[in-house]
């Protein structure tokens, strides 16, 4: 046979309605002391009575009410019940994470007038911070202030391109001393023209014919007895070269520079960041 259940409080319709009245009260209660303590001013959340309204809470589900605006009252007072709690727990959380709005809030009042952008233990606890959750914040303040920085290194790195210079091809031995006339560039391909140029990414041809030609120019008046390496040559050191540049700048397009320092034709390719 099942036991009924039984109550310490008088389950008539006058009973279940001090009762619940009693609960009211009891809620608005622990709604103050909770934001009492969110403000600084408790010490420490009322977990005494939050868990006597929750035993009383329970108690009462356990009770049939028969009265419609006793259960109607009943209903409207846990679902009050749950967002509460909800929203307690929550805000508690952040403040054991060192994220509690009103603390951020004063922190950047603080930091505004000083004209910072940390705030250390004490000038937590002298904005009203209470000492059980200032270290917390202060920890969070420094952590979000780290990855700040290195987010703002990360955007900066990426954002600027880093030149990689092609280096020089060996000199080719050369018959004596004549100057070498300045060829014109020539691209062989098909089936008489010999195997077909090696196809350069970012770059077009018409680009690669342009900067030979003017890399030829640069050689001879550099006054360079050595001759001139052919495009062939170039080509084969840029095809190793260039896909490097374009991963890791996360390109798609070059740029060919031609320098010439200290006598020596240099060539130079730099990423073509796009908008």
């Amino acid at each position: 046979m099942k036991k009924e259940a039984t109550f310490n409080f008088d389950v008539s319709r006058e009973g279940i309605e001090a009762r619940l009245d009693e609960m009211g009260q009891k809620l608005e209660r622990l709604r103050g002391l909770y934001e009492s303590f969110f403000m600084g001013i408790e010490r420490s959340p009322p977990d005494v009575l939050r868990r006597e309204l929750n035993r009383q809470i329970l108690e009462m589900q356990q009770l049939p009410i028969s009265n419609a605006s006793l259960r109607f009252r009943y209903h409207a007072l846990t679902q009050r019940w749950v967002l509460l709690i909800t929203y307690w727990n929550r805000t508690l959380r952040e403040i054991e994470a060192g994220s509690f709005s009103r603390d951020l809030a004063k922190a950047k009042r603080r930091m505004a007038q000083k004209g910072t952008s940390t705030v250390s233990l004490a000038e937590a606890l002298a904005m009203g911070i209470p000492a059980n959750r200032a270290k917390a914040f202060v920890a969070h303040q420094q952590a979000a202030q780290e990855r700040n920085a290195a987010a703002t290194r990360a955007k900066d790195a990426a954002a600027t391109p880093t030149p990689a210079p092609i280096a020089e091809p060996p000199a080719l031995a050369e018959a004596a001393g004549a100057k070498p006339a300045l060829p014109v560039p020539q691209v062989t391909g098909g089936p008489s023209g010999g195997p077909p140029p090696i196809p350069l990414p970012g770059l077009s041809e018409a680009e690669m014919r342009d900067v030979y030609r003017r890399y030829l120019e640069a050689h001879q008046q550099a006054g360079k007895t050595e001759p001139a390496p052919s495009m062939s040559k170039l080509r084969e050191r840029l095809a190793k070269q260039i896909p490097l540049i374009l991963s890791a700048n996360n390109c798609s397009r070059v740029r060919l520079e031609i320098a010439a320092e200290d006598g020596k034709v240099r060539l130079r390719a730099w990423p073509v960041m796009e908008k």
